[in-house]
This record gives C-alpha cells, sequence and structure tokens, in this order.
C-alpha cells in the first residue's frame, strides 16, 4: 500500500475550489452519528458505512471545479486502497440531491461509495462547510487529518491510518 499511495501523492495535487473557513473550533474529533443519504435515499451514518475501516473522506459537490478534477485521483486511491486491505475511499456530496450525485457518479465513472448531505447537516456538525475537504478517519472512527482538497498531507495521513492494525 505505502508504494501505491506514495505515487499517488506526487500525482494529485489541486489546488482548492475555496479558502479554508477558519472557524471550526468546535469541529468535533469523531464521526457523529449525523445522518446522510446514500444514492437509493436510504439513511446511514458514515460511521455504518465505515464500519470500522480506515478511511479517506471526501466532501465535495458536482458544481466545483477541484472536486471535479480530483475525482480520477479518488479512484486510483480507492483502487489500490482495497487491493492493500480494507481501507476506503468516500465521497460526500455537500448540498446535492441522490438523483444529480447518481448521475453525476456514472457519468464520471466514479468507483468509490458516494453518500449524499442534501441539507448540510453533516457538513455542519463537522465544521465543514467549504468544498473541497478532505477528511481522514483512522479504525476506531477519530478524524486524524482534516485539509482542503487531496495532496501529500492527506494521503500521508491515509497511509499510515491504514497501515495501523
Amino acid at each position: 500500500m505505502r508504494h501505491g499511495l506514495s505515487v499517488l501523492a506526487i500525482s494529485c495535487l489541486l489546488p482548492s475550489c475555496a479558502p479554508r473557513e477558519a472557524a471550526r473550533d468546535k469541529a468535533p474529533s469523531s464521526l457523529p452519528a449525523t445522518p446522510v443519504q446514500t444514492l437509493d435515499g436510504g439513511a446511514t451514518d458514515l460511521a455504518g458505512v465505515l464500519r470500522g475501516r480506515p478511511a479517506l473522506v471526501s466532501l465535495w459537490a458536482t458544481w466545483c471545479d477541484t472536486c471535479i478534477q480530483e475525482a480520477p485521483a479518488l479512484n486510483r486511491l480507492e483502487a489500490e486502497a482495497r487491493k492493500a486491505g480494507d481501507a476506503l475511499v468516500v465521497g460526500v456530496a455537500i448540498g446535492e440531491t441522490p438523483d444529480a450525485v447518481r448521475d453525476f457518479a456514472k457519468t464520471r465513472k466514479l468507483v468509490y461509495t458516494q453518500l449524499v448531505d442534501p441539507d448540510f447537516r453533516l457538513a455542519d456538525t463537522l465544521g465543514e462547510r467549504q468544498v473541497p475537504a478532505t477528511l481522514v478517519v483512522d479504525r476506531t472512527g477519530h478524524i486524524v487529518f482534516r485539509g482542503k482538497s487531496l495532496d501529500e498531507g492527506s494521503l500521508s495521513a491515509f497511509r499510515r491510518a491504514a497501515e495501523r492494525r
């Protein structure tokens, strides 16, 4: 896993769609139980999707150019993570509908898990209102990294979380 993710760390540096929001003082250090939607409209939460697996969570939107640009890198990262173990990549579309995200994911051939936060509940709870935002979650559900777009720091944190047993 180290080799595949290291190569991605070099190839995936992208600018952010929006500047970092300064006020995230009250952001939780663990995944909240805030509901999100699956692409079929069902309800779930991130912890239920992860089920004790490390993950890189990308908060994104269909209108965000940087989010669109980093989608192929997230596809490659998902493929590498699955080959190497049980880690995952999860996209959470913020302020979108399941139909819009399903169509977008199909058109763009997104292979990583997609969830929808149509009312910004998860984004607000996490203190992440701007996209893209990248979180790395360890096996215990703790958020071990927060950043903007996919970059070397997020990939390094994901690699460390995936290697820990």
